[in-house]
């Protein structure tokens, strides 16, 4: 490993163009910049964009790359070829991979499904519901099978799906035949690496300064999780030794417990089951979909010959997990037998253990280069370039940050997260030995405080006096600003509102301070997702939907009547009276809500025009209600669910989190959790609510099934006879390997912190009215004192105008309101007759049903043979598609793709029946299936609205549509 420090590292960054090369960017470092700059570089080299992948992880930050390189490039490089050149998230790149040539990967595991290139993705609130109607019916199928893992592992379904994603993840697969035999051997645990560790933890160490005899650490972190917990064959006398360590005579049986080979068989049937029921239900999620690409490229010497690239570059690299980086090599192009691989991240910045990230791939980035490139060709030579070598470029210098702030940041990593908890310091003090060195002149203007509130209530209040005194005492405080280019200082000014970011962990806090600000005259936006499904419109759409159910339930007529005004007498008596009579017999229920809810019960088969009509009946056309609407048609899309299918997952996802881009206010505080901070920067900064139990979190894991790399997949329960009597008892096993793997249970929360910390430019101020031992240790490690008695006035938001009451009328707020319709009604609304459930040929004697259907089945038939999949059937329309689909001649098809286009008031939704892709143009292409063409006029019209969504997305590209009458065997162009 090469490293330089005599040469600017961004500059070295941007010029080192061949090789492997490690970049360690600390925040603020300006990696964004040197990344977009050697793209340009590599492209100036004679590089095509189609040459290099890039690549990040979430769609804001590709985005922001993809035009940072246009605005770059554009001048040298075609739009278009910038537009389809791959640069974006990791997610897309593997979809990318597998609507190429992913049909058939299932066949690895194999399973006889297959994967079409319309897949849906499952969002992560929907998988739950999901998972847990298959785990229900896989219980069922298996309950004599696995009856006491069953029993063992009751209402754990939410585990055992964290367990599958954990194993995907770090590339473990099952197969529908077992599992293959070196991830069999992964399952079963590490001996080499648990002998070492059981030796080294188990060791008695007797310092100076303490007395002697005292605990080692094994025995102390075993000792902390096994209070009050119930064992059957726990020997206390045998497992320890003088009181002080664990036996090393039991170290053999630790290790293997007769139990855990059950287990593993459980969860590779449930695995593999899970697979082919999304795979049924044309359904993946995200790791499912990393796991087939990786599977096809592991696979497919010829697609992963056609798919590497001469460079690549990976943004966030301690944002990737063990699977991600074994892909990335796969696709890396040997260049004279090496390969352009730069990957850049942040270790400290590492907060996604819980999707199963590792920051070890960039802190042991030498070491997991080999070990992968050796797992990769243990068959076969999959990696044919050299991974001996790599250079390492630290960015030091921070383009953001006083430098006060800058060493205060670093402090954040030693923080203790318990009084008892010691803090390995040999990560950071080898991988951060300086905190980073400041570009801004700041220290004039800079402030770090701790502030402490006397209770919950005080701390809000704490918080929106310290906005207001740092917004009104212009002399006080000051935001510096500087030229993006120059580097120099444009002015000093007064702090505005939007100069202020409040972090929480937690999203609670955010929420209820937004709520306080309002109170108080304080404007603050809430930059986050919302449990849109525990709003007023959620909470009525989810009443009426429960009433077309059930007439008589309860739940669904308590809000109903509450939004239409009944007194809370009417309601009481309507709710005693309810169980035994019918809803019509209440005297004060006026005809509507009955009439309104018989339309619903006639329409229970079209469950989105229910929707529709509930959110339109409270004129919920807002933000909230256009989002209800969209992520239900989304799960319509993504699986068959009934009315109480629908009813179950709305109930379930009352706390779900839905992203939304409500009409904020200009200038306005932001509070987000720090999770949703990540990547961004303000000139203040409020670390809040460092309470105990908030931050840091709760860290245990209460799970009954674990997995780790050196004790494998483990079980914390299971059920045994203890006399006579039948007990559910703890595997002191597993509880004793989990205390010898177990890294600092705090690091994550510390990295979370630093996160916090370093977002701010000039100000940073941390509050808490219960203190936890992150707000007293980095108070008392950084010599810091406590303020207890701060106060000022709480001043309300001013308009610039300065209007006074008298001067200007209020009245009720505007809502912007957006009507959901469909490509159809569009349609009917044309001035022209239309007859779409009326015969059109005089010779067609089918019912309207039978029409129906026939359509539905030949559309479902041309959607299996757009997306590569072999259909056998006796309709005579079978040719003419095959054919129709292979005169196309395109370089891609995609075919039965939802779309959600906001026009003018409206949204208009609808499905696209095929897209082909050419390399200069798209055609949108629609079925029908009429025996004429009198409706051509109306059906242009549905084909002009989908150019509109395709030109919007492909803006550089040309578009034009096609007509397909099947049963004509005819094409109409739609230019």
């Amino acid at each position: 490993m090469a490293l330089d420090k005599h040469i600017d590292p961004q500059l070295k960054l941007i010029n080192s163009l061949e090789g492997i090369h490690l970049v360690d960017a600390g925040a603020g470092t300006g990696k964004t910049y040197s990344i977009v700059r050697r793209y340009e570089n590599i492209i100036d080299g004679g590089s095509k964009p189609e040459d290099i992948l890039l690549v990040t992880f979430t769609v804001k930050a590709a985005e922001q790359m993809r035009d940072d390189i246009i605005n770059n490039l554009s001048h040298k490089v075609s739009i278009s070829k910038l537009l389809e050149a791959p640069v974006m998230t990791f997610h897309a790149f593997c979809s990318r991979i597998l609507k190429k040539a992913g049909t058939a990967s299932p066949t690895y595991l194999g399973l006889n499904e297959y994967l079409p290139k319309n897949f849906n993705i499952l969002e992560d609130s929907f998988e739950k519901e999901i998972f847990r109607k298959f785990f229900l019916s896989f219980s069922k199928l298996n309950s004599e099978k696995y009856s006491q893992i069953l029993y063992a592992l009751e209402n754990e379904d939410a585990t055992i799906l964290k367990i599958i994603k954990k194993l995907c993840s770090v590339g473990i697969f099952p197969t529908v035949n077992g599992w293959v035999e070196k991830d069999l051997e992964r399952l079963s645990g590490n001996y080499e690496a648990y002998n070492e560790s059981f030796d080294k933890l188990n060791e008695i160490v007797i310092g100076k300064n303490k007395p002697e005899g005292i605990q080692n650490e094994l025995y102390k972190r075993f000792s902390q999780i096994t209070i009050n917990k119930l064992y059957t064959d726990y020997n206390r006398n045998n497992i320890f030794k003088d009181k002080i360590m664990i036996n090393p005579a039991i170290k053999e049986d630790l290790f293997n417990d007769t139990m855990q080979k059950d287990y593993i068989e459980f969860i590779k049937d449930v695995y593999i089951s899970y697979i082919s029921y999304l795979l049924k239900r044309n359904l993946i999620n995200y790791e499912f979909m990393t796991m087939f690409a990786y599977l096809v490229l592991y696979n497919n010497g010829g697609l992963r010959k056609n798919t590497r690239f001469e460079y690549v570059m990976i943004d966030e690299f301690q944002d990737t997990d063990e699977l991600q980086f074994k892909l990335i090599m796969l696709v890396c192009k040997n260049v004279k037998g090496k390969a352009n691989l730069c990957v850049v991240g942040d270790w400290k910045q590492g907060i996604y253990g819980f999707r199963n990230t590792k920051i070890e791939n960039i802190t042991e980035f030498a070491k997991n280069l080999q070990h992968n490139k050796k797992e990769l060709n243990r068959v076969e030579v999959r990696v044919d370039y050299d991974v001996g070598e790599h250079s390492k470029i630290i960015f030091e210098t921070n383009y953001r940050s006083s430098e006060s702030i800058l060493k205060f940041s670093r402090e954040t990593l030693f923080v203790k997260g318990s009084d008892k908890e010691e803090v390995d310091r040999g990560i950071i003090e080898n991988n951060f030995k300086e905190s980073l060195r400041p570009n801004r002149e700041l220290e004039d203007l800079t402030e770090i405080k701790f502030y402490k509130a006397k209770n919950r209530l005080d701390e809000y209040d704490l918080v929106l006096k310290k906005i207001s005194e740092l917004v009104n005492e212009t002399d006080k405080y000051k935001i510096r600003d500087f030229d993006k280019i120059t580097g120099k200082v444009i002015e000093d000014r007064p702090v505005r509102y939007k100069d202020i970011c409040v972090l929480s962990r937690v999203k609670r806090f955010c929420l209820e301070l937004k709520r306080e600000g309002t109170r108080k005259g304080i404007p603050i936006n809430y930059g986050g997702g919302l449990e849109i499904f525990a709003s007023e419109q959620g909470i009525l759409v989810l009443a009426w939907l429960k009433l077309m159910i059930n007439e008589k339930d309860l739940s669904g007529w308590l809000p109903v009547l509450d939004i239409e005004g009944y007194t809370y007498p009417e309601i009481k008596y309507f709710r005693d009276n309810i169980v035994e009579n019918s809803y019509r017999l209440f005297a004060g229920m006026p005809d509507d809500l009955s009439d309104f809810l018989s339309r619903l019960r006639s329409n229970k088969n079209n469950i989105l025009y229910a929707v529709e009509s509930i959110l339109g009946r409270y004129k919920f056309n807002d933000e909230k209600g256009n989002k209800i609407m969209t992520i239900i048609h989304k799960w319509m899309n993504s699986d068959l669910i009934s009315l109480n299918d629908l009813v179950n997952i709305i109930d379930n996802s009352a706390k779900a989190e839905f992203d939304i881009e409500p009409e904020n206010s200009s200038d306005a505080v932001l509070t987000q959790t720090i999770h949703r901070s990540k990547g961004m920067e303000y000139p203040i900064v409020i670390v809040a609510n460092m309470n105990q139990l908030c931050f840091p979190g709760n860290t245990g894991d209460s799970s009954r099934i674990v997995y780790n790399d050196i004790a494998g997949l483990r079980a914390k329960n299971f059920f045994a006879t203890k006399g006579v009597y039948y007990y559910k008892f703890h595997n002191w096993r597993t509880d004793l390997l989990n205390a010898l793997c177990r890294k600092s249970d705090y690091d994550e929360e510390r990295r979370l912190l630093y996160v916090a910390v370093t977002r701010a430019k000039q100000y940073v101020y941390l509050t808490s009215f219960k203190p936890s031992p992150f707000f007293k240790e980095l108070s008392a490690l950084t010599e810091k004192e406590v303020i207890t008695d701060f106060d000022h006035k709480i001043i309300g938001h001013k308009s610039e105008n300065n209007f006074s009451d008298e001067e200007i009328l209020l009245t009720d707020p505007v809502i912007k309101q957006r009507k959901f319709v469909s490509t159809h009604r569009l349609m009917d609304e044309a001035d022209m007759d239309f007859g779409n459930f009326e015969p059109n040929d005089e010779n067609d004697l089918r019912t309207v049903k039978e029409r129906l259907d026939h359509g539905a089945l030949v559309h479902n038939l041309a959607h299996k043979i757009a997306g590569g999949i072999e259909v056998e059937s006796d309709l005579p329309e079978l040719i003419k598609i095959k054919t129709f689909l292979e005169d196309l001649k395109a370089n891609e098809l995609k075919s039965e793709t939802d779309f959600i286009l906001p026009k003018d008031d409206q949204i208009i939704r609808g499905t696209i029946d095929l897209l082909a892709f050419y390399d200069d143009r798209i055609e949108v292409i629609d079925y029908k299936t009429d025996t004429n063409k009198n409706y051509i006029q109306k059906y242009k019209i549905q084909i002009d609205v989908y150019k509109d969504v395709v030109k919007s997305i492909y803006k550089d590209k040309k578009v034009s549509g096609k007509i397909y009458f099947i049963e004509l065997d005819e094409i109409v162009l739609v230019e």
